[in-house]
Formats: structure tokens, C-alpha cells, sequence
């Protein structure tokens, strides 16, 4: 039995899982994971043998409480090794991503939790999303982007920031907080970010940007 791969799918259905609200169809396993779908059946059968997923033929795969756990920890490992390649090894998300995928499956728990202590026990990854997630609500997902990749003249609401407590003290200083209107007005080549927060406009730095989460308004609005 090949444990990585195991992991890999548990992973991927939890992520298709918060990402549909419902189900992982087993056509978006196998897209996400760029397998067959005859590979993504026998795959599902073994899970299913092991009592980690429940299968409905034409509604899709949910996960057993033993899967559900086994995929948070797994992911919870991921966002840990994502985080710790972002803000320490300055690695861009794309590539903390990818490389994250590689080590989650090399990395014991011990280290696993002496990295998140060495990182403060952070609350979210790189990707504003929980790291510790709640296996009673793992459907919820929150729609937001990272402010530094919001367009020229996009605007939204502050969804979640992702700093330490004295930065969030001096942004919410200068208007920038949870649930407020937010405006992209310019973008500079050196990455630096003028946006609009309560009629003031101000300078942010791509480091302070990229930790600022953003529920983008509509565009048909």
C-alpha cells in the first residue's frame, strides 16, 4: 500500500469536499490529481476498504470521521511546511505549494510540531485559510484573494489579515480592519500597493499586502 498516495487523495477529497460544499466527484479527483478515472475507482475502492471514504454512485465521495481525520492532519501538515517556506524561506506561494506537496509526506509529527511552535502557532497559512481546521465544519470555505493579487481598480471587503499583532494594531490605525471597504488604486513595479481604506489612501509594502485577505466585490455590481 503506497501511503503517500493515500494521503495525497484524502487530501485532494477533503479540498474537493470544502470546495463543492458536498461530494468529491470522481471526475475532479481525477483532474485535480491528472490520474484516470479507472485509476481514480480502484483508488476509492481501497480507501473505501480501509473505512476512510463512503462512495454514492452519481453523488460522490465523502470521507468517514477516520478519513476526515487523517485528511486534516495531512493538510494541517502541509499549511505548517507551506507557512514555514513563505516567511522564513521566502519561497513565493506557488512554489511553498508545490514543495510543501513533496515534504508533507517525509516529515514526522514531532518535527511537524516543533516547526508550527517555531513559528508561533499561527493561526492561517499563506493562503488565508485555517490551519487548524474544525472536522465538524469542514465545509466551510471562505471566497477571498490576497490584496497584492487584486487588480487596478478591483475593491472588496477585508475578509482576514495574517500578521503579527502590532502590524494589524498599526493598520487598523490607519483604517485597514476586518469587515471595511477596501480599493486598489494603483499598483507600482517595485510591488508596492496604494489602496483607499475610509477615504484615506496609503501605501502598502507586497510583504503586508500578500497577508491581507480581500472578499472581492462583484464585478457585476
Amino acid at each position: 500500500m503506497n501511503i503517500d498516495r493515500f494521503e495525497e487523495y484524502l487530501e485532494t477529497i477533503l479540498y474537493l469536499i470544502r470546495k463543492n460544499k458536498g461530494p468529491a466527484k470522481t471526475k475532479q479527483i481525477s483532474e485535480e490529481l491528472n490520474v484516470s478515472p479507472p485509476s481514480v475507482t480502484e483508488m476509492i475502492k481501497k480507501l473505501y476498504s480501509s473505512g476512510l471514504v463512503e462512495y454514492t454512485p452519481y453523488q460522490g465521495v465523502e470521507l468517514t470521521e477516520k478519513g476526515t481525520d487523517q485528511a486534516i492532519k495531512i493538510k494541517r501538515k502541509h499549511q505548517v511546511l507551506e507557512t514555514f517556506l513563505v516567511d522564513v524561506l521566502d519561497f513565493d506561494r506557488k512554489e511553498a505549494h508545490k514543495e510543501a506537496c513533496e515534504l508533507e509526506h517525509a516529515v514526522s509529527d514531532a518535527v511537524l510540531e516543533r516547526l508550527y511552535e517555531f513559528l508561533g502557532s499561527p493561526e492561517y497559512c499563506p493562503d488565508g485559510n485555517p490551519i487548524n481546521l474544525d472536522k465538524n465544519n469542514i465545509t466551510q470555505d471562505e471566497k477571498f484573494i490576497p490584496l497584492d493579487e487584486m487588480e487596478e481598480g478591483s475593491s472588496g471587503k477585508v475578509a482576514r489579515v495574517t500578521l503579527p499583532r502590532e502590524t494589524k494594531e498599526r493598520l487598523i490605525s490607519l483604517g485597514i480592519l476586518t469587515g471595511e471597504d477596501i480599493e486598489v488604486r494603483r499598483k507600482q513595479k517595485q510591488g508596492c500597493i496604494s489602496v483607499m481604506a475610509i477615504g484615506s489612501e496609503i501605501a502598502l509594502g507586497r510583504d503586508i499586502a500578500k497577508k491581507i485577505f480581500i472578499s472581492p466585490k462583484s464585478k457585476n455590481v
